[in-house]
């Protein structure tokens, strides 16, 4: 039964105080990774006197996170398994029509332009949401569609052992233009002023940081909006009225319209760098004193012992001081102590072990793998964080999956929609119908590859050594490598050379048997080798065909001397004879 206002209400204000301490960390951790005077008020307050716009220290924070990005920034591999004892070619046709419909859902919202911003989000904030509903395309087919939402903004309720809880709010400040045009019956409330002697504790969740002032020309004016989202449905919520303008009913079964991957923490939700900003905070002040103090070394005070003459002392290559007898002038000696520099470099390290962004992510090489000792470590190289982050990304994508697969087919069963892309190295075209090709199936699988998180580099030098050491086949180490879409195509195309190479050489060994057509191949080979691949077509589909009076003096003309046979010339003979090969995109012959 759906919730009214005041019930509406107490659930939301119950999940602000369950965020209340998650909130305050998600503002600081988004203050420092967003640099300049913020993060510097962020880590030092109102501790030091010096203005500074910059953090006076290496942002490991930001480095250790675009780190994590880099390496999870991948979706991992798409799988549907579907058994069927009686017919196998059937089940697996319709597994990999599954697995062609969440492609084709992944493409429609950009799975892998939002993956990125998930890398950052997840250690970041310690978790990213997804909401679940439709759009449509360009022709008007509706599909449907996982938004990422900006955690910042994001209440979740309680994590149960799934790691997904029952219910969501999301809490954002809309300009009044923009929400009256999207709701225009509830226009009466969006301009209404709530009660002033009767502050709403909404307006208390925005105190721990408005960052909603990004819409064109709001100038930060604008309506709270809380978004909740439970197994019922959606409710749209204005909290300063009470009043809830929208209501939209849940069409899953499995539960909310929301996906949630969190990281892992002990019973709070925590960013990765919540335990460690204390220790930038420190690495900060030490770095802005030892600014003051190589400033106050290089331009040291003077001391007078005694009286100028002048009364005034002078500075400068051409000044000239008169000072009384038994004067005397000098300037301290202001030595910076090494300690400093050594508690400099002891907190850098303990941020890199806090933060996960050991020295070997600059870019040191793996180590070999031809040792058993080093593919030990090969299991080891890529980071524990990264894998459980992946585990973390993987279970959540599924999660995804099924309920956009149970959403599509309980928005639109009957439905014929259009689908494209590439699987499996081949590009697809074709339609599918919910009812028929779904048809309650919600089970795919995510997998990350076997070098997933390692950079390209790594991925090049243990791909090829793992591959050398027959641990994995050549489609395997061509599907984790970068850039490599189309491996079907890929792999047709090294197959045609390597049987181009072999029928090449059987037409060199021919010729230089005296066999004429093919020294007449080679020959038009040496004058147009860029079309090779015909020529040797031709030679190998003729039918014995003798050559002609022209082709025959043209084999003659080089004539050696000596021929291997009858009248034949050698072929090496015959091509000299030919001159020099043109030149690539120069005259033939």
């Amino acid at each position: 039964m759906p919730l009214d206002s005041d019930k509406l209400y107490d659930r939301i204000d119950y999940l602000r105080q369950l965020n209340k301490d998650s909130i305050i960390d998600r503002s600081r951790i988004r203050d420092i990774m967003n640099g300049g005077e913020s993060a510097v008020r962020a880590l030092l307050g109102n501790t030091i006197n010096v203005e500074y716009h910059e953090l006076p220290a290496p942002n490991l924070f930001l480095t250790a996170l675009e780190r994590f990005a880099q390496k999870l920034g991948r979706s991992p591999d798409l799988k549907v398994d579907i058994l069927n004892e009686k017919d196998s070619e059937r089940a697996k046709k319709k597994s990999e029509k599954l697995e062609r419909v969440v492609m084709a859902y992944d493409k429609f919202q950009k799975l892998n332009m939002q993956l990125p911003q998930v890398g950052r989000w997840l250690p970041g904030y310690g978790f990213v949401v997804w909401t679940i509903s439709h759009r449509r395309d360009k022709e008007g087919n509706p599909y449907p569609y996982a938004e990422i939402r900006d955690p910042f903004t994001c209440y979740p309720g309680y994590f149960g052992n799934d790691q997904q809880p029952k219910e969501l709010a999301i809490i954002t400040r809309v300009p009044h233009k923009i929400l009256a045009e999207q709701y225009p019956d509830a226009k009466k409330f969006i301009y209404e002023k709530p009660d002033e002697e009767q502050p709403s504790s909404m307006g208390i969740m925005m105190d721990y940081g408005d960052r909603f002032n990004n819409w064109s020309g709001s100038n930060g004016d604008g309506k709270i909006v809380v978004e909740y989202k439970d197994a019922e449905g959606t409710y749209v919520f204005l909290p300063e009225n009470r009043k809830i303008i929208d209501y939209m009913e849940n069409p899953l079964e499995s539960g909310p319209c929301f996906v949630i991957a969190k990281r892992y923490s002990f019973d709070q939700l925590q960013s990765q760098f919540q335990h460690i900003t204390g220790l930038m905070a420190n690495m900060a002040k030490i770095n802005i004193l030892g600014t003051i103090a190589m400033e106050d070394a290089v331009f040291t005070e003077t001391n007078i012992v005694g009286e100028i003459e002048s009364g005034k002392y002078r500075k400068g290559r051409f000044a000239v001081n008169y000072l009384a007898p038994g004067s005397q002038v000098s300037k301290p000696v202001n030595n910076l102590p090494y300690q400093l520099f050594q508690q400099v470099d002891r907190l850098e390290r303990h941020l890199r072990l806090g933060a996960a962004y050991p020295v070997s992510d600059d870019g040191q090489s793996p180590n070999s793998f031809v040792t058993g000792r080093g593919l030990e470590e090969l299991g080891q190289s890529a980071s524990l964080h990264v894998r459980e982050y992946q585990s973390i990304l993987a279970d959540a994508l599924q999660e995804l999956d099924a309920k956009r697969l149970e959403y599509d087919e309980a928005m639109f069963p009957g439905l014929r929609k259009p689908i494209a892309g590439f699987h499996k190295g081949t590009a697809y075209k074709e339609t599918y119908v919910p009812t028929q090709d779904i048809k309650e199936y919600y089970t795919t699988r995510r997998v990350y590859g076997v070098m997933a998180g390692f950079d390209e580099p790594q991925k090049i030098i243990t791909g090829l050594q793992l591959k050398q050491q027959g641990i994995i086949d050549t489609q395997t180490l061509q599907e984790n490598m970068d850039g490599l879409d189309n491996i079907s195509k890929i792999q047709n195309r090294i197959n045609s050379e390597k049987a181009e190479t072999v029928l090449f050489e059987s037409l060199m060994a021919q010729a230089a048997q005296g066999n004429p057509k093919a020294t007449l191949a080679a020959i038009e080979i040496r004058k147009n080798p860029q079309n090779m691949s015909d020529i040797l077509d031709k030679f190998y589909t003729a039918e014995g065909e003798e050559p002609t009076e022209e082709e025959q003096e043209l084999i003659e003309g080089g004539q050696s001397p000596q021929p291997i046979q009858q009248g034949v010339p050698d072929i090496a003979t015959v091509l000299a004879g030919l001159g020099p090969p043109p030149q690539q995109g120069g005259p033939v012959g």
